[in-house]
């Protein structure tokens, strides 16, 4: 196994398998200023100006074969699995790494996506539990059993001595270049020139988001310090906004307002990708433990993730809109759903 240099050592040699999604972007432009030699794997179909030199390797890291082409006779003191089948690259990488950081995510928690009538998990969600059931009791959950099974495959080659291991687990990834846009839910809205907002549950659910360069700074902790070497932390935000507060967050940083109208989670009308039926609030101890904190706090990077998407608009119906759900900008169900619920309220003297 290669041995991993101190921070305040020598440039290192570093390989980001992905490295123009959202956080594989910030993590090599940090990278980059720290005076590291970086080569990103990645297939070539996005193409991205980190502002300064990055050897590119271009193959598909979710197929074995053209992984193992492309690092062929390579290696390299730490790499970073950001993207591909983490399977492929533990296989690939073996003995040619000094550390691994993989990133997994919420998923490894059993039970991530809660039935209806479910309680949820206790929370905070820390990294011990609850524990992972036997993945053969997880046939409805091919998700949560993929990702377990690959946090063993990590652990099971560290402890073979095929490089040393951090594991991070990500949850909703927010900011430039983010693969599923969240925020464009509340900023299409605002750009529709929208003021009803049907907001489940008052909008008071807590879901766990991660500002890309809160992320970034993440795994360069995790990369090169002694303490994180053989084990597995949450990463996000050091502070969680409800889903109301998000989206009031995403409307002033635009100029705007909603009128918001709560309506019950179960009549979600647009299936608002924020509604979750668990909270997914992380306990960052052991990673605050190394020195971690936000780069960016929790408001300004939701502001700025809605000033980048409303300068950078989503295309009406491509992909990447409908990862939100089919029915995210359905107004006339929205509106329905509203006004049933205002002349309900009304009718028992609520407030809308």
């Amino acid at each position: 196994m290669r041995s991993v240099p101190a921070k305040s050592g020598p440039a290192q040699s570093v390989l980001v398998v992905g490295g123009t999604g959202p956080t594989g972007y910030a993590v090599v432009r940090r990278l980059l200023a720290e005076g590291d030699r970086v080569t990103i794997l990645h297939t070539g179909a996005h193409e991205v100006d980190f502002g300064g030199e990055v050897e590119h390797l271009h193959a598909d890291p979710t197929e074995l074969p053209d992984l193992r082409a492309a690092v062929a006779g390579r290696e390299f003191d730490v790499a970073v699995s950001t993207s591909g089948r983490l399977r492929h690259v533990v296989t690939v990488l073996s003995g040619r790494v000094g550390r691994l950081v993989a990133v997994t995510g919420l998923p490894a928690y059993t039970g991530w996506k809660v039935p209806v009538g479910g309680t949820g998990h206790p929370l905070p969600l820390r990294e011990g539990d609850p524990p992972p059931r036997p993945l053969a009791d997880l046939p409805g959950d091919k998700l949560s059993a993929g990702v377990q099974r690959n946090e063993r495959l990590v652990a099971d080659a560290e402890a073979r001595g095929a490089f040393e291991a951090a594991i991070l687990r990500y949850t909703m990834v927010y900011g430039p270049h983010a693969y599923i846009p969240f925020e464009w839910y509340f900023v299409r809205r605002v750009l529709d020139g929208r003021r009803a907002l049907a907001l489940e549950g008052d909008g008071l659910m807590l879901p766990q988001r991660g500002y890309a360069e809160n992320l970034a700074a993440a795994v360069l902790l995790t990369m090169t310090h002694p303490g994180a070497a053989g084990r597995t932390f949450n990463v996000g935000d050091e502070h969680v906004l409800s889903v109301a507060a998000i989206a009031a967050t995403v409307a002033d940083a635009l100029g705007h307002a909603f009128d918001v109208v709560p309506v019950p989670l179960s009549a979600s009308p647009c299936r608002n990708p924020f509604a979750l039926r668990q909270n997914t609030v992380f306990d960052l101890g052991a990673i605050r433990a190394l020195g971690y904190r936000d780069v960016v706090g929790v408001t300004e990077a939701t502001r700025r993730a809605a000033r980048w998407l409303a300068e950078h608009p989503v295309a009406r119906g491509s992909t990447e809109e409908l990862s939100l759900g089919e029915h995210a900008f359905d107004y006339a169900r929205e509106d329905r759903a509203v006004e049933i619920y205002r002349a309900a309220l009304e009718s028992t003297g609520g407030t809308p």
